[in-house]
């Protein structure tokens, strides 16, 4: 029992300490202002945790048909929540507090509101677990605190968690990684180890794939840099990683395996660009976004006699590797999946400085004052070094050569006066020091007050003094034991003091979290109440049961999550890649911007807003780009609503049965003709004759601003292009598909591109976010002359053809009548009658296609067919067809039984390992 309070006391303290380490973001959250990224945080992590919660609640775990055009969201937002245990653990505690009506259902407001209690939470539990981590490693209470310390107040975890909030669980399971190995190596039991990989691997595959790397890592070093006496022999510790490893991955496979199937079945753009080796990034003793060494480790590396302490010495050099990686773009790429380099693993280095730290600490009263000396004004030196390299420091040259050179005088009056015994020449160097402070801390305050004033001089200073300051104190505390106590607070003190300017400077103010408030989130650019006015309207309207609506607040996708309407846009990571190649590839969908990782709109193209159910679209007032067959339904100030004048029923007979690859070179209208009047399949037994289709038109070209020579069209002003003088004449009914294959060759750069009055614009070559597809169809009101037009620059222009759009199929096959009936669509389960009165061969669904649907006509399981690219098929009975839909993650049951069998061969390993270990 007193253990039981020592423990919760310990766990308070470290409370505590992650509530100091948040204070700048408590003052926000205080304004109102919240612990969220304005980009991602605001279109992924808010609305993934606002649908999650809603399905998770209700009972629902596999699917939505709110996210984009529906999603098993189990897998394909494993990246992010639907596995977290913290998310799991939240949204427990989150409804036991709504049960009890302590709040109201949660929204995205909620979820802004409780990111800084998570995140205070969250970094306690590390703080917790890595403090115990390092007290297995035989380190005194003060040094595991201090090393436990330099890992959790580090500023990735702050830029984790505010950016992409679900990146800082990997702070929860790399100690326990890390402790299951000791526990291999020290006690020849792989238990923890056990533990650790299957926890890692069910909270997020991304960040288990980076753990799996950085523990290969410490593990090959540990296996030929043993750290305690009678460690386990080398091959003896390799089977048990293996074998504990791959039981405690099987345990994960139930969440593992869907969410790698998801990832596998995502399409991204291979990163098309070269990554050198080496690079200088940034400067991770100053400025550095991702890694800032704190100047107790700094110092301690020069205190060489610790290297003969093993614990010092191996922690030392993970991190001077940590440190190599870090400049390493190609490093980067690897443990990205080896795709863009992406800088979110070197949590590692802080756990290893931490390590070394503790390390460091742990044996300063075996030191000589002597041997410590030289260290502090070699780190000086260490600094200017990384001072004067970096030219991005932001300090003049000749500052710098004053700042360090007074900071050496200082430390060497101080050493000098230490070693004579002057109390005098100490309180001289100390008074100094202080004076120096007091200067930077007020030019600090002054810069914060002067609207335009930089802070990076007087921020510069704090670092130097830190580094003085650490010095001095360690000088003390080697001269002194009593000293000790008074180092450790400095040093904690100094890295809460580092965080939480790191939250003010890259944070509030340069990453702009000061923009994420409450008038922000619950307005008229995020939830706003003029749309959801709108919104009520259509439902209101409405008698259909499952109906699409096209809306997203300027560029944020997810839009529909936020507002709770089913929509036809979406952006995450991970996607369906059926859907993706749907719009990007099988029917060259414009959405509006060229991105990676989202899907939106339909570009106006009314017979693809007809077969996908999207019976609405809100536009501004004002706004020309409106389907063709769309009429106005209502109004408000800035937004009006029209409705499809051409829906089709949800569920669609289909006798002809065209062909994917029969489809290959035919134009994308011809495409969406031949889904209007059957249904497209990947390989059918039969296939029917393809609908007959008009050629292209003919037209003429005229330059404009430009010259147009062998597919080559330079633009000489600063919008000019092409016009397509067309040789028909048109009805206001009729739409034209312009379709075209572009690049830009020079300059590179994002660029607009507009085609009469609709506007769209395509990502610079170097972009990470490019898709790199460059054929394009632009849907337009049809009218005698057509204008493209792109900025100045070289273009490669080619394929230009133009087609007319009458809209005659859609309107023959929306004149059709609906055979279907006794529709309900909850989650992963949908029902409904068909009755086949046309005897036709198959049920087309518009719900995108995952192999984990399963489905059933009249009590028979038949199989889910992938359709009109992206969609879902049935084979039709003649009569009466009463269909059965559900959905499972993929090789969910397959994966939950290899679950179940990896905690049974766990308990029997383990058992078995205890008899044969001694105690």
């Amino acid at each position: 029992m007193r253990k039981f309070f020592s423990t919760w006391k310990l766990f308070v303290f470290f409370l505590l300490l992650s509530t100091c380490a948040h204070a700048i973001y408590l003052r926000e959250w205080s304004n109102n202002r919240f612990m969220v990224g304005p980009n991602d945080g605001l279109s992924q992590i808010l609305p993934f945790k606002t649908l999650l919660y809603r399905h998770y609640t209700e009972g629902e775990f596999f699917y939505s048909a709110f996210f984009g055009l529906g999603s098993g969201v189990y897998s394909e937002l494993s990246y992010y929540f639907s596995t977290s245990i913290v998310f799991i653990m939240t949204t427990a505690v989150v409804f036991w507090l709504e049960s009890i009506q302590l709040i109201s259902e949660p929204d995205p407001l909620f979820w802004a509101r409780a990111a800084i209690f998570i995140n205070i939470i969250r970094l306690a539990f590390v703080l917790f677990i890595a403090y115990h981590v390092f007290r297995y490693f035989d380190f005194k209470p003060v040094a595991a605190l201090l090393g436990a310390s330099v890992y959790g107040l580090s500023g990735m975890y702050f830029r984790h968690a505010v950016y992409w909030e679900f990146f800082a669980d990997a702070y929860l399971w790399l100690p326990l990684l890390v402790l299951g190995v000791e526990k291999v190596f020290r006690e020849n039991r792989s238990a923890w180890f056990l533990f650790a990989v299957a926890v890692s691997m069910i909270d997020n595959f991304y960040f288990a794939y980076i753990n799996f790397l950085l523990t290969s890592i410490y593990i090959l070093l540990r296996l030929y840099l043993p750290l305690s006496q009678n460690e386990t022999p080398r091959w003896s510790a390799i089977r048990k990683f293996i074998i504990s490893g791959f039981i405690g991955a099987g345990i994960s496979a139930v969440a593992f395996i869907p969410a790698v199937y998801a990832f596998m079945n995502n399409h991204r753009p291979a990163y098309q660009h070269v990554s050198p080796w080496l690079s200088w990034l940034d400067n991770v003793l100053f400025t550095s976004s991702f890694i800032v060494l704190p100047a107790v480790f700094v110092i301690l590396l020069f205190v060489f006699p610790l290297y003969r302490n093993r614990l010092f010495q191996f922690f030392s050099l993970l991190v001077l590797l940590g440190i190599v990686l870090h400049y390493s773009p190609k490093i980067a790429s690897v443990f990205n999946g080896f795709s863009a380099p992406q800088n979110r693993w070197e949590y590692f280095i802080s756990f290893a400085a931490g390590g070394a730290v503790a390390a460091g600490f742990n044996s300063l009263p075996k030191l000589k004052i002597t041997r410590l000396i030289p260290a502090g004004a070699l780190a000086l030196l260490a600094y200017a070094a990384f001072s004067f390299i970096d030219p991005a420091i932001g300090v003049p040259k000749h500052l710098l050569l004053l700042f360090f050179s007074t900071a050496l005088i200082i430390y060497i009056l101080y050493v000098v006066a230490v070693q004579k015994e002057s109390k005098i020449g100490e309180a001289l160097a100390i008074g100094l020091l202080l004076v120096g402070v007091l200067a930077s801390g007020i030019q600090l305050v002054l810069a914060l007050i002067v609207e335009g004033a930089t802070v990076q001089t007087p921020l510069f200073l704090s670092i130097v003094g830190t580094v003085l300051f650490t010095a001095i104190l360690l000088v003390r505390a080697v001269r002194d034991r009593s000293q000790e106590a008074i180092a450790a607070v400095f040093i904690v003190l100094t890295l809460i003091f580092s965080v939480n300017g790191f939250q003010y400077v890259l944070l509030v103010t340069s990453g702009n979290t000061q923009l994420v408030t409450e008038e922000f989130i619950t307005g008229s650019d995020y939830d706003d109440p003029e749309i959801n006015g709108l919104l009520d309207s259509i439902h209101l309207e409405e008698e259909d049961p499952f109906y699409r609506i096209e809306w997203m607040e300027s560029i944020r996708n997810n839009t529909p999550l936020v507002q709770d309407f089913p929509g036809v846009s979406a952006y995450s990571s991970i996607l369906n890649k059926e859907i993706l190649e749907f719009y990007l590839y099988d029917l060259e969908i414009d959405m509006g911007r060229e991105s990676v990782s989202r899907y939106a709109t339909l570009g106006n193209r009314t017979n693809l807003h007809s077969l996908l159910r999207t019976n609405y679209i809100i536009s501004l007032k004002g706004d020309p780009n409106v389907p063709a067959g769309f009429v106005h339904f209502v109004s408000s100030a800035n937004y009006s609503v029209f409705k499809n004048q051409h829906p089709l029923p949800f569920i669609r007979g289909a006798s002809a049965v065209y062909s994917e690859d029969s489809l290959a070179g035919e134009s994308v209208l011809r495409r969406e003709h031949a889904m209007l009047s059957g249904v497209v399949l990947k390989n059918p037994e039969t296939a029917s004759p393809l609908p007959s289709e008009s050629s292209p038109l003919p037209y003429s070209i005229r330059t404009e601003q430009s010259d147009f020579e062998d597919g080559t069209l330079t633009v000489t002003g600063d919008s000019g292009g092409l016009d397509l003088l067309m040789n028909n004449t048109f009805s206001t009914e009729e739409d034209l598909y312009i379709s075209f294959h572009l690049v830009k060759e020079s300059p590179d750069g994002l660029y607009p591109l507009t085609v009469n009055g609709y506007e769209t614009s395509r990502k610079s070559n170097l972009s990470v976010y490019k898709t790199f597809v460059d054929d394009l169809t632009i849907r337009v009101p049809a009218e005698d002359l057509i204008r493209i037009r792109v900025p100045t620059g070289r273009y490669k222009l080619t394929e230009l053809e133009v087609y007319r759009e009458n809209y005659q199929v859609l309107a023959a096959e929306a004149a059709e009548t609906d055979h279907s009936s006794n529709f309900r669509w909850s989650g992963s389960r949908l029902e409904a009658s068909y009755e086949n009165v046309e005897n036709a061969r198959f049920l087309v669904l518009p719900i995108p296609y995952e192999i984990g649907w399963r489905a059933k006509v009249n009590g028979e399981t038949v199989e889910v067919l992938e359709a009109n690219y992206a969609f879902i098929a049935l084979p039709a009975d003649s009569g009466n067809n009463h269909i059965e839909l559900a959905y499972r993650p993929p090789y969910f049951y397959s994966s939950l039984a290899i679950s179940i069998a990896s905690l049974i061969l766990a308990f029997v390993y383990l058992q078995k390992q205890r008899k044969r270990t001694p105690t």
